[in-house]
């Protein structure tokens, strides 16, 4: 009897667990690790709550919304979306070692698989989607999005000739994984002077900001994206060739914020090239003016 009792007290214990309670102990369980709750809302008997790792508390990932998933209570069911997190973080580490192969260990990977998800795992959620890629019809299906920060140098052509033969090598590699047809992402090079102590020292962010919105305004005739290089070049010059690289600000920078291309970021790019898939092209309105390319030949990749 007394056994019995001991049960009933625990399903009653349980029972009086809190919404948020329960929704901890569920993404917990979920992902064997301790999380933490943030900002929660929602909407009549919907409760939508923030969640993280609790091992990202007191790091930059605490305050990069690209860590952060949710939770969802609904009329006593319980799901989440953290698994997304799980997949873009897969998809960063499964790249990483081609990408430093072909560029060195300074730089930012932000990628983003799109999309409904079956699997919290990214190899696992990509060869599902290799297995049902005939029928995908739009374009948030993309296998992979988001953006690739270099940290180097682009002073002449051979480096810009560098750079674009790297470019041509990683989308190879994107098509050998298996991993290129539904590609969107773009690959940015930054002047690592961006990362050194004597950027912060000269106050050079702001005189890149300035120079990013004068450009907006310029609207990018041949004349307006000359002027805007060169002015870059020369805020980019004031370091000097003796400076100091803070490698630990790669870590600080938001993932989240290259996600949306926030101008914080843009203003310090010196190169870009933005890769898009034949079938990316043909499954997004809003692509369809871009010109297809196979990307079999190194003149495919464009660097501007």
């Amino acid at each position: 009897m007394k056994k019995y009792f001991l049960i009933l007290l625990l399903i009653v214990l349980i029972g009086c667990k809190s919404k948020e309670e329960k929704m901890l102990d569920y993404v917990q369980n979920r992902y064997g690790e301790e999380f933490v709750l943030g900002f929660a809302g929602g909407r009549g008997d919907t409760l939508i709550v923030d969640t993280m790792p609790k091992r990202y508390l007191g790091t930059p990932k605490e305050r990069d919304k690209y860590y952060h998933g949710q939770i969802f209570y609904e009329r006593n069911d319980i799901g989440d979306n953290y698994g997304a997190v799980v997949i873009n973080e897969g998809a960063n580490e499964y790249v990483r070692p081609k990408l430093e192969e072909l560029f060195g260990k300074n730089i930012l990977i932000a990628l983003n698989l799109e999309g409904e998800y079956k699997y919290p795992n990214f190899q696992k959620e990509l060869n599902r989607r290799k297995e049902n890629r005939k029928d995908y019809m739009f374009s948030y299906e993309a296998p992979l999005s988001g953006g690739i920060y270099i940290f180097g140098r682009v002073e002449n052509e051979k480096d810009r000739e560098k750079y674009r033969k790297g470019i041509y090598e990683f989308i190879q590699y994107l098509k050998q994984e298996g991993m290129f047809e539904y590609v969107d992402l773009t690959i940015f090079i930054t002047d690592e002077r961006f990362l050194s102590k004597e950027f912060d020292k000269l106050g050079l962010h702001e005189k890149l900001l300035e120079n990013y919105r004068e450009y907006d305004v310029e609207n990018e005739t041949p004349e307006g994206i000359k002027a805007f290089k060169e002015r870059k070049r020369k805020i980019y010059s004031t370091i000097g060739e003796k400076y100091t690289l803070d490698l630990n600000k790669i870590n600080e920078i938001s993932r989240y914020q290259v996600i949306k291309l926030n101008e914080n970021l843009m203003c310090g790019i010196i190169a870009h090239s933005r890769i898009v898939s034949e079938k990316s092209i043909k499954t997004n309105y809003f692509l369809k003016d871009k010109k297809i390319k196979q990307y079999d030949k190194l003149e495919d990749v464009e660097l501007w």
